[in-house]
């Protein structure tokens, strides 16, 4: 009976005691989750980044395509009057007074003109700008809404020809 008394005593007494090895674990559990949890969170911010910027890059490919590669609809589209905005007369063929109807587009000062071109190219959020240069860098056009910069860019550059020229399509979608 001295005996049941004698380990209940020491139960009692050890209890709220912790061991070393368990303080230690704990610690470095807790330090290598912070770990894992910060590693995971700046993965995911590369990974939007990234994602972000090939969204950016399609959406500048399929401009820079429907520019040099298509005439626009209609046809015969004006500053007043387009669905599509396409500087081409033939495949990689640029018109000049296509490009002098976008512009005016650009130059408008009426800002729904600017978003409707936009809205042609499928850009609803993004900013557009578009650069037209002949391989001698003088400068065939500019489009740009009102001076402003383009914010997050991503660029694609294409060659086209213009008067038996070759010339620089540049298009920046931010």
């Amino acid at each position: 009976m001295l005996s049941a008394k004698f380990v209940r005593f020491k139960t009692a007494k050890n209890k709220g005691q912790m061991n070393f090895y368990f303080i230690i674990s704990v610690v470095l559990f807790l330090t290598l989750a912070i770990y894992l949890v910060s590693v995971l969170i700046s993965y995911n911010n590369t990974f939007r980044d990234r994602t972000m910027s090939g969204i950016l890059y399609s959406k500048a490919v399929s401009v820079s395509d429907l520019l040099i590669q298509d005439s626009g609809y209609p046809d015969n589209w004006n500053s007043e009057e387009f669905m599509r905005v396409g500087l081409a007369s033939s495949p990689y063929v640029l018109d000049l007074t296509k490009i002098r109807e976008l512009e005016k587009i650009c130059n408008s000062s009426d800002p729904a003109k600017f978003k409707e071109l936009k809205d042609s190219f499928g850009l609803i959020d993004e900013d557009l700008s578009i650069k037209i240069v002949y391989l001698n860098n003088t400068n065939v056009s500019s489009c740009l809404a009102d001076g402003e910069k383009v914010g997050r860019i991503m660029n694609i550059k294409r060659i086209a020809i213009l008067n038996n020229n070759f010339v620089e399509v540049t298009v920046y979608v931010g």
